[in-house]
């Protein structure tokens, strides 16, 4: 057991230094092509997570790093990784702002894409250009770029999936958003409709009950002032909690209040800023109270009015109180006490301040409008020399092939000739020099071999890590995670990004090692489902069962073998389930063997043929891992369906043996 253990911190502190392994052998002379695409291939993965764990820690190296693995991957002619690095890369510059470099690289990503004719990521690059467009207002852009991601979906309906109606909801929202903006209220409308269309049949209130109130905003500007008071009916009947119902109220009074409705303005602002109190959110009793306070003013309702600005300046004072904690905001709380010609001079300088960073912005915003319509002039000039460029690179290719043929021959006649004249010099080498190559060259060669088999390893330990971090799985976790947001469900959201944020680090983290504690496991388990949970709209409640003679800080196993099957339970178990759905997840000892086994309330094995006959890249990586740990080339997943006492089916169970070492 101790030897196991030797081997394995060995083996990690190797792995750590695996880029000069990478420079090494990259430099090695007459170098096999398919042994080099392997190194290019493990340096480029090596990058790219490098850049990807610099981007959420915002080191300024990521684009760096996110260019070695572009130049890497593209050597290796893996072009679809490439085109994935070049979208990190924009992703980073939009992360800082930088949107000349973040439309750049969103535009070299969808030149590619369409070069290959991947609709799916034409689609996802477009709302992402999308998404930019709306963080610089550019309300015309944003639409342009949201409705090119459409025909992906355009199926037949029975073909969509939940997570493709819930993209197609997110989408049409963010397009009604832009046209609320540009104060076309009817366009805006209409794609309301549509994502309250596809969001309805997801059977997801609280997502419904956001686009309700959406509708609801529209239709009073639309002047429909019924209609839009039977749409914050049906959204408040939705509400199943006191923080969905506090949002409703609040919209419901804004709506009001713009329409001059000062009695039922009132009425929904005082039930909103009720609930705001009590759930302790004061964000929300801020704002609503300060509404509340011109309802009041403007309707001749002074005595209210008073009452309810007397409420703001102690929330805000309150809120200052909380903010003081840190020494800075202590310092600023100092001034405005006892230095008040201080404090006089502070606000008019921020004021300045302000006017000066509103035409700074202006200035930057106008910039990049500039520069997204220089790069979008670009793009098409480029796309037509692309079409023109395939066509002729068919015969340059032709042309090049029989040239190369022709010159490799020359080269092998002539390299014949020059063997045959010195051949003379190689019976002349003494014993001794032909002893001491062919050490040399055994040495070198065992060498070679044992680094190739270690990258090996390392490519199915980096494949799993893509599969687990895809952009699909990202973009959705995000967009849920701002539909909290926007829902003011502040706590919830704070807590799910939380575990979104820890989730990225331990995957990151876990990749670079061979071993984990089954704590650490657990714990990175705990975290997926619970936002797993979160983008299946709570159709399922999980539970990780562990035998109490398992010591869980002891035993150490190798990273991120059970996620594949559990998600596959819950894509493909759970896949005709809209509640009440069941994860159950057990670790057991037997015969002092470590068992997993995820068991799910699904529709079971070969109930239908297009799920049980399916594969997922991860579950293929992981039986190739569990067949390297073990070196049973024979190993055994075992897939059984849940029989109930009638005979029908109940569910699905996959279980396995876990290889594991023991640290005392």
């Amino acid at each position: 057991m101790d030897n196991t253990i030797m081997l394995s911190k060995a083996h990690v502190a190797y792995f750590n230094q695996l880029p000069p392994v990478f420079t090494k052998g990259l430099a090695m002379p007459k170098l096999h092509p398919k042994v080099k695409r392997k190194y290019q291939f493990a340096a480029g993965v090596y990058y790219y997570n490098t850049a990807k764990k610099e981007t959420s820690e915002g080191n300024k190296n990521a684009p760096m790093h996110f260019d070695e693995a572009i130049k890497y991957w593209k050597e290796s002619k893996d072009y679809k990784p490439m085109a994935l690095a070049i979208v990190g890369k924009g992703a980073y510059y939009r992360h800082i702002a930088d949107w000349p470099n973040t439309f750049k690289y969103f535009f070299e990503a969808l030149k590619f894409y369409e070069s290959i004719n991947n609709e799916s990521g034409i689609s996802t690059v477009n709302m992402e250009i999308g998404t930019a467009c709306i963080a610089q207002q550019d309300w015309n852009k944003a639409i342009v770029h949201l409705k090119k991601a459409l025909p992906y979906y355009d199926v037949p309906e029975s073909e969509l999936r939940k997570s493709d109606r819930h993209s197609l909801a997110v989408i049409h929202n963010n397009i009604g958003t832009s046209y609320t903006r540009l104060k076309n209220f009817t366009e805006a409308h209409n794609s309301f409709l549509k994502a309250y269309y596809y969001i309805k049949k997801n059977k997801d209130p609280q997502a419904e009950s956001i686009i309700l109130v959406q509708l609801a905003q529209s239709s009073s500007e639309l002047g429909k002032l019924a209609e839009s008071e039977d749409y914050l009916k049906r959204a408040l009947d939705l509400c199943n909690d006191d923080i969905s119902k506090q949002g409703v109220y609040g919209s419901a009074a804004r709506i009001n209040y713009k329409n001059k409705n000062y009695d039922k303005a009132a009425e929904y602002g005082e039930l909103s800023y009720s609930l705001a109190k009590k759930n302790k959110n004061i964000n929300s009793q801020s704002g609503i109270t300060s509404l509340l306070y011109k309802i009041y003013k403007e309707s001749g309702q002074y005595e209210k009015a008073l009452k309810m600005h007397e409420a703001n300046i102690v929330i805000k004072d309150s809120t200052n109180l909380e903010a003081s904690k840190n020494e800075l905001a202590q310092q600023e709380l100092k001034y405005q006490f006892e230095k008040k010609e201080l404090q006089q001079k502070i606000i008019q300088q921020k004021k300045v301040t302000a006017v000066e960073l509103e035409a700074q912005k202006k200035m930057a915003l106008e910039t990049s409008k500039n520069t997204l319509a220089r790069q979008q002039l670009v793009y098409d000039f480029e796309k037509k020399q692309l079409n023109q460029k395939l066509a002729q690179e068919k015969n340059v290719a032709a042309i090049k092939l029989s040239s190369e043929k022709k010159t490799a021959a020359i080269k092998l006649s002539s390299e014949k000739k020059t063997a045959v004249k010195n051949n003379w010099l190689i019976a002349v080498s003494s014993v001794f020099l032909l002893s001491l190559l062919g050490a040399y060259f055994y040495y070198r060669n065992n060498k070679q071999k044992q680094a190739i088999t270690v990258l090996e390893k390392n490519q199915i330990k980096q494949k799993l890590l893509i599969t687990q971090m895809n952009p699909h799985f990202i973009f959705n976790s995000i967009q849920n995670i701002r539909s909290l947001i926007n829902n003011r469900q502040n706590d919830e959201a704070v807590n799910y990004l939380g575990k979104f944020s820890k989730l990225t680090r331990q995957i990151l983290e876990n990749s670079n090692q061979n071993y984990i504690s089954l704590a650490e496991e657990v714990e990175m388990l705990e975290n997926y489902l619970a936002i797993q949970q979160l983008l299946y709209e709570n159709k399922f409640n999980f539970n990780i069962r562990i035998e109490e003679s398992i010591d869980t800080e002891s035993i150490f196993l190798p990273p991120m073998l059970a996620q594949p099957y559990i998600e596959n339970a819950i894509k493909h178990g759970l896949s005709n389930t809209t509640e009440n759905g069941k994860i159950d997840i057990h670790y057991y000892l037997k015969e002092e063997k470590l068992y997993f086994e995820v068991t799910d309330n699904g529709k079971g094995f070969g109930t239908d043929e297009k799920v049980s006959n399916h594969k997922s890249l991860a579950m293929t990586i992981t039986k190739e891992r569990l067949v390297s740990y073990t070196k049973n080339k024979d190993f055994i997943v075992q897939t059984n369906n849940v029989i109930a006492s009638d005979g029908s089916i109940e569910g699905a169970k996959v279980a396995f043996e876990v290889p594991y070492i023991y640290e005392s």
